[in-house]
């Protein structure tokens, strides 16, 4: 695999990419949400969980995701994917209002 790579060289570039962000993700928070536990910081795990589910529900909710899902789903357009940043930002538009909500 050197999906990752070419996309890097191709940021670099300062050519959009896009760069499916989700795995990446759920390996940082399961970590967090083991280290939560071990360490009884409910915070933690809340965050965690918090943040897998924006994951999620940008992708099943909003409609907004990266190419490789879009290709799966039969996609191929423009207008069908986000870039790399574009999910994040709307990751992180999803986790902000979750995490408002819970506070």
């Amino acid at each position: 695999h050197s999906t990752v790579t070419r996309h890097y060289r191709e940021h670099q570039k300062g050519n959009e990419t896009s760069t499916n962000p989700i795995a990446s993700i759920f390996a940082w928070t399961r970590g967090l949400i083991q280290r939560g536990k071990l360490d009884d910081t409910p915070d933690v795990v809340a965050f965690a969980e918090s943040l897998e589910q924006a994951c999620i529900d940008t992708v099943d909710i909003d409609g907004i995701m990266t190419k490789d899902l879009a290709l799966a789903t039969g996609k191929s357009e423009r207008k069908d994917y986000a870039t790399t940043n574009e999910y994040l930002d709307a990751v992180e538009r999803r986790l902000k209002k979750t995490l408002k909500e819970k506070l």
